[in-house]
């Protein structure tokens, strides 16, 4: 039966976006490529994974990041939007690292990642990161570069773990919550980006970034022709600063970050919190606060008739004084926690737990009428971190 010609043109204006038409293939013969074998465990987690994509995709062109919007919250997409194509690849992100390092920002920024090496030999060889970074203060602004993968070491974990999409980084044996979410031979690898002399900073300290990540064969010169695919959902992270609050916010976002990263992909962290709002709030900050009880904040040990509450029309202003990352707010029926305020649109990027019965990133416009609890020095635990950053030292929190 053929179709009225406004009825076709209608449907087909619905995948015209590019990334709606990419990413539909992912849920066709056409992904992997090859096409599906059906039956097989790992094909029907490929099959789960290509229409979570296409959902949030989708879902992405309707609230893309910053755009001009009658609408006061948007969640932030999890798919590249300058991506010609897409092709998730059983590679994950490791917080891990990032989260126990203690040292000043000296210019740049290291990345983990886990690659599954199961039924993926084009892993196996050289590797270059095509990274795509975006300051979320400046979230109009993508910079892209390319930059060698550096493998780190190879476990095998036996011939008993489960294929999956992408492997958790914890190890099968230290990780039972996570058994379903292993490959056999996992790979370690990171990537660095760093300040150029020959070029504008690409980092700055106490700053809060997101990165969309794809992995290309390494050869002569990079395009599409060498790309692999993507490593699927974004990776945000933070840089340090010279100051021990700058320290500790990185340490408060690194922690949610994972939160965020690990729901995403249906994993467990071992976390004990409620899925509210104001609990994620007092236990992300809980390990560096004074006045905690059991590793929870008490916001009444830290904002009170001599240090007050800030309203949201001080934002921009307290954004232009220093990072903000960490700072809490209360809204009506709701608390979150900031991580960015862009000035060139008036939003501010934000960690929210208990957003839509999950940990979500969420793109605000700023209301006058907030009501912001912004962190001081005074307000983070005495000796948090050593003298010497290099130098390991353990604190509560941190499997310490």
């Amino acid at each position: 039966m053929k179709m009225a010609p406004k009825v076709r043109d209608y449907f087909q204006g619905i995948f015209s976006p590019p990334i709606l038409c990419v990413l539909s293939k992912l849920t066709l013969k056409e992904f992997p490529p090859g096409g599906l074998t059906k039956g097989t465990a790992m094909n029907r987690q490929h099959l789960r994974i290509a229409f979570g994509l296409l959902i949030l995709g989708s879902f992405a062109v309707f609230t893309a990041d910053a755009q001009e919007t009658t609408f006061s919250k948007q969640i932030a997409t999890k798919v590249d939007p300058e991506a010609s194509t897409i092709n998730p690849l059983p590679v994950s992100f490791y917080y891990d690292p990032v989260i126990g390092e203690e040292r000043l920002f000296d210019g740049s920024l290291r990345v983990h990642l886990c690659l599954g090496l199961d039924h993926a030999d084009q892993l196996r060889g050289p590797l270059v990161a095509e990274v795509r970074l975006t300051d979320l203060r400046h979230s109009g602004r993508t910079h892209v570069r390319y930059v060698p993968l550096v493998i780190d070491r190879d476990v095998f974990r036996g011939n008993g773990a489960a294929p999956a999409s992408s492997p958790n980084p914890a190890s099968q044996e230290t990780n039972k919550d996570n058994q379903d979410y292993q490959f056999r031979v996992v790979r370690y690898a990171h990537f660095d980006l760093d300040n150029r002399s020959w070029e504008a900073p690409l980092l700055a300290p106490a700053r809060v970034y997101r990165l969309f990540v794809h992995l290309h064969r390494k050869e002569a010169s990079q395009g599409e022709h060498t790309r692999l695919g993507q490593v699927p959902y974004p990776y945000y992270t933070a840089t340090s600063g010279s100051t021990r609050l700058d320290r500790a916010r990185k340490k408060i976002v690194m922690r949610t970050f994972k939160e965020f990263y690990y729901r995403l992909n249906g994993w467990r962290t071992g976390e004990n919190y409620p899925m509210d709002c104001y609990a994620y709030y007092m236990w992300a900050t809980g390990f560096c606060t004074v006045g905690s009880q059991n590793g929870r904040t008490q916001l009444h040990n830290l904002f009170d008739k001599q240090n007050p509450y800030n309203l949201g029309s001080h934002i921009p202003e307290l954004s232009g004084e220093g990072p903000i990352h960490g700072d809490y707010v209360r809204v009506p029926g709701h608390s979150f926690m900031l991580l960015s305020y862009d000035p060139e649109r008036g939003q501010v990027w934000t960690m929210e737990g208990n957003f839509n019965s999950t940990v979500e990133v969420v793109v605000r416009k700023v209301s006058p009428g907030w009501q912001v609890g912004h962190l001081r020095d005074r307000h983070i635990v005495p000796n948090l971190f050593g003298i010497f950053p290099d130098r390991p030292r353990l604190f509560p929190g941190f499997d310490g």
